[in-house]
């Protein structure tokens, strides 16, 4: 019996919930109806547009606010980071020239002092020279027998101590091993 009355009362309050708000909503709209024809009472019975619509109005192009946190897909608002990635290619130089670029094409964060000891490093060692042409983000044979970084290297450049190398005449390819791409090249 008990659930019954539960039953009851549940919907009993959401009937009374939708009455109100359809009540309210008919308020709003009178409302805006009189302020409208007190403006201009010919234009009462012209057709407007939903809330939803209205609101948006502002969003379309051509209607921006002056303050507006974007302009041409750039964050503007006070303290915004610039010069960032974020922008759309098609206002930033910078930014499309980087979105031609493969993903693993693009150089390795190494300064210049880091590529000269690698490859003193790797030209100290005794590891085979290969004749292979490959370039950054390019497949190379998973069968090539690649070679680990001296351990002094690897310690104290952490980028590079998941990667093996590949000895050429003019430097070396740095390879992902569990992919078998190039993810740098490093030349003198």
């Amino acid at each position: 019996m008990p659930k019954i009355h539960y039953g009851l009362i549940a919907a009993l309050l959401l009937a009374g919930t939708s009455i109100a708000a359809a009540q309210q909503e008919k308020t709003q709209q009178n409302s805006a109806d009189e302020a409208l024809t007190r403006s201009a009472p010919e234009a009462k019975d012209q057709p407007q547009a939903p809330a939803a619509a209205r609101q948006n109005e502002a969003s379309q192009s051509g209607t921006q606010a002056k303050d507006a946190a974007f302009t041409d897909g750039k964050l503007t608002a006070p303290g915004a980071p610039q010069d960032s990635q974020d922008e759309p290619s098609k206002f930033s130089a910078k930014n499309a020239r980087l979105d031609g670029i493969a993903t693993m094409a693009i150089p390795l964060a190494l300064t210049d002092d880091q590529k000269r000891t690698i490859l003193q490093q790797v030209a100290q060692g005794n590891a085979p020279v290969s004749d292979l042409a490959a370039k950054p983000s390019e497949a190379v044979p998973a069968t090539l027998a690649l070679q680990e970084f001296p351990k002094e290297i690897a310690s104290s450049m952490p980028l590079i101590s998941d990667y093996k190398f590949l000895r050429k005449k003019d430097g070396i390819l740095v390879i992902n091993p569990r992919e078998s791409i190039v993810v740098g090249e490093i030349t003198q």
